[in-house]
């Protein structure tokens, strides 16, 4: 999925994903420095490495097990995702 910042400031971001019935095994980000990945009652949220700098995008790439490739739950900062 890709996360883009279209503010005039730099922003850190987090993506929040939920899988109905499965479980993400791996995360990481192409174009920008690498985060982390934390599970909690199985919603997964992958805090950036870095923020992002104004019109600066990352693909967040994940590999999930047992359930559909889209999420059941998304939020980018606590806005609900869209175009998934």
């Amino acid at each position: 999925m890709q996360v883009s910042n279209v503010s005039g400031a730099g922003q850190e971001w987090h993506v929040r994903l939920g899988f109905s019935g499965g479980r993400v095994t791996t995360a990481w980000v192409m174009n920008a420095p690498q985060g982390r990945l934390r599970e909690n009652d199985d919603v997964y949220t992958y805090s950036g490495g870095a923020d992002l700098a104004p019109g600066q995008s990352a693909r967040l790439m994940f590999h999930v097990e047992r359930a559909e490739t889209r999420p059941a739950e998304c939020a980018v900062n606590g806005v609900t995702c869209g175009g998934l």
